[in-house]
């Protein structure tokens, strides 16, 4: 728990969350369910809670006031532990960057010589790597997590 602006206390409570995952599970009767979240496991949940609040861009103070985004961080292993009493028969906990990597994305520049005898093939692929640069970076959007459970 972590004190609020009000001298009160918070506390991000899992339950709701979990059980709107296994609600997913239950209804799926066949295939896979997908869950991507900025994400913490359980050896590493942070002491005071992952409460932000975001305003144009900017990290602020979390107050539930309606002048700012508020977001918590997804503790994915926990959806996965729900996901399996709902009937899950196989689970997956990565990150995003180790799940596309298995996709096939590297976000590797194409060859320079391509420039030379196809310039605009070269230009699309040089924005396609950096697309992927982007999903694929460790410290951006690489980190979130990626909970993927099968039925």
């Amino acid at each position: 728990m972590a004190a609020d602006t009000d001298g009160g206390a918070r506390a991000e409570v899992g339950r709701p969350r979990d059980e709107a995952w296994a609600s997913v599970l239950v209804r799926l009767t066949r295939g896979r369910a997908i869950a991507i979240d900025y994400a913490h496991p359980v050896d590493n949940r942070p002491p005071c809670g992952t409460l932000t609040g975001y305003r144009d861009g900017s990290v602020v103070t979390p107050v539930p006031d309606g002048s700012c985004d508020i977001t918590a961080h997804v503790a994915l292993d926990a959806c996965a532990e729900a996901g399996r009493r709902a009937g899950a028969i196989s689970t997956a906990l990565s990150t995003q960057r180790e799940a596309l990597r298995e996709l096939g994305l590297t976000g590797a520049r194409p060859p320079l010589d391509l420039a030379r005898t196809d310039p605009r093939r070269y230009l699309r692929a040089l924005a396609r790597a950096s697309e992927e640069g982007e999903l694929l970076e460790a410290t951006g959007l690489g980190g979130f997590g990626w909970l993927s459970q099968t039925k």
